[in-house]
């Protein structure tokens, strides 16, 4: 797996596919951990505030149980959003792919968590995470899984203005976010941001 994020094409996106080499199978999602998502998005405060949050976010999962599976990350987050729009991002888009933990259902899981599931939740959940999430188990039928994974790639494919862009895939892994909090710390006390 490479963790290499590509960089931003002219349009201020990440490319959806390998400009030199369109028929590779180095294409969005592009494969990467939360290290290197902290190493490569920390470019301001808001952005390491953003970072923060969704590491939050992250460890509330594994609280519950929830360590197998990925995440899409996508949103103005990924984008070179401060030369597009000349703004920082608002907070980070999420997808989780999740297998349910041994002993536990879908329905276990929103009681032990409701405010990370629910939908009537989610102002929260960006107010206290800086995360727009949202959920697919991966334990559905195989039809299912498909026409799920479809419409989300359909819809982070694509800005509002229909231009392509590519995203980004994580892996649930509390190892690499021990890391990478370490790393998002140091920086912010660092404070070689604005």
């Amino acid at each position: 797996m490479s963790n290499e994020i590509p960089q931003w094409n002219e349009s201020g996106v990440l490319p959806p596919i390998s400009e030199s080499s369109p028929t590779s199978a180095y294409r969005s999602p592009y494969k990467t951990t939360t290290v290197e998502l902290v190493n490569r998005y920390t470019l301001n405060k808001r952005r390491a505030d953003i970072l923060s949050g969704f590491l939050r976010f992250r460890s509330r999962l594994y609280d519950i149980g929830m360590i197998d599976g990925f995440q899409w990350i996508d949103g103005s987050f990924t984008e070179n959003i401060e030369l597009i729009e000349s703004r920082k991002p608002n907070d980070i888009d999420v997808v989780t792919f999740f297998d349910v933990p041994e002993g536990e259902t879908q329905n276990s899981l929103v009681q032990k968590a409701s405010d990370l599931f629910l939908p009537d939740f989610a102002d929260w959940r960006k107010d206290t995470f800086m995360t727009d999430a949202y959920w697919q188990p991966l334990g559905v039928s195989p039809n299912l899984l498909v026409e799920r994974t479809v419409y989300w790639y359909s819809m982070w494919a694509h800005k509002r203005d229909l231009s392509w862009k590519g995203f980004l895939q994580v892996p649930l892994s509390p190892q690499d976010d021990i890391q990478a909090k370490i790393i998002l710390d140091d920086l912010i006390s660092g404070g070689f941001y604005e």
